[in-house]
Parts: structure tokens; sequence; C-alpha cells
């Protein structure tokens, strides 16, 4: 059954978050894992049904077994880690909007522990291309600097203390 204007109003929450959970149609650095928090399991199948049938680009949508809290669903979205990612997960969020009673979207990026990066802001095509890894050697590569520092320091010889590089760790998304 298709959904109408407003079907899901009240029922998701504004901030989008990215790679916090781990794929499971491929590997971290080859998918990109969205997830919304949808209130009720049938809105949540509702939405999951509502990606899954409309963008082609999107390689599974799957709703959580159980709830999370207070009645909460997750609903995860997998798509190929590409540069066309944010202008498609933007077109996505438009249309999420005639469904919705969401404006304002926000989203948070899951990139080390405690990070400011982690900090909600914002959604916007410009700002999901400037902080989401695009390709799977980037983000190999913003995996791979906390070895690149701890390296740079220990051949420049910079006298060491137990955890100074902890803040440049990066976050291991959970498993589902």
């Amino acid at each position: 059954m298709p959904l109408d204007p407003q079907d899901l109003e009240g029922r998701i929450e504004d901030t989008v978050h990215f790679d916090e959970y781990k794929p499971k149609m491929g590997k971290d650095d080859d998918i990109i894992v969205a997830t919304f928090k949808v209130l009720g399991k049938e809105p949540a199948e509702d939405l999951e049904s509502f990606i899954e049938k409309g963008y082609d680009w999107v390689i599974d949508a799957e709703t959580s077994a159980g709830e999370i809290s207070d009645g909460k669903y997750i609903v995860f979205i997998e798509a190929e880690r590409r540069t066309h990612f944010p202008a498609k997960f933007m077109a996505l969020i438009n249309d999420l909007k005639n469904i919705t009673d969401v404006e304002n979207w926000m989203f948070m990026y899951f990139d080390k522990p405690e990070s400011k990066r982690n900090m909600i802001q914002s959604i916007s095509q410009d700002q999901l291309a400037a902080i989401i890894p695009l390709s799977p050697k980037k983000y190999r590569a913003s995996k791979q600097a906390v070895v690149a520092i701890e390296s740079i320091l220990n051949t420049a010889r910079v006298p060491r203390t137990k955890g100074d590089i902890e803040q440049f760790k990066p976050y291991q998304p959970k498993e589902r």
C-alpha cells in the first residue's frame, strides 16, 4: 500500500546516522549504512518498503528485529560508498518531507569516538560530501590515520604517554 502525504508524521526522528552500524551486504569500506529511528514497528516497515521500492541505488533496507527503546525501531539503509551518494540521498530526504512532518533534517557521521565530527549538523549535499568518505580508499584512509600518527610520533622520538593518541582512534561500527 503506497504511503500518503504525512503518513509518517510524528514518527521519524529528524537525525539520520551514518556509518554507526556495520553493513550486512558488504564490507565497511564499500557500503554506507544510513539509519533512521522510527516510532512503531509498522511505520518502520512502511518506511523500509517505501525506500526499497522507490530507490534503485539502495542495496538493502531493513527494519531492526526488535525495538531499541520506547517503541522505537531502526530502519537501516545500505548504499554503495560512491561520489553520487550525497545527491541520491538528498533526493530521498526531499521525498521524505512529503510523508513526514520533518522540515529540518539533521545528520551525524560516526567518525571517531566522542569526536566533534560526530556532532549533529544540518543535512545538505555539500555537508554529506565533505564529511562522509565516498570511496573505499578514502574510508580506509580515514581509519588508518591513527597508525600513521603513531608511526610519526615514534620516528620523531616524541616522548609518549599512555593514551596520547586515543582521540585519533577511529570509531568501530556496531554489529546489528
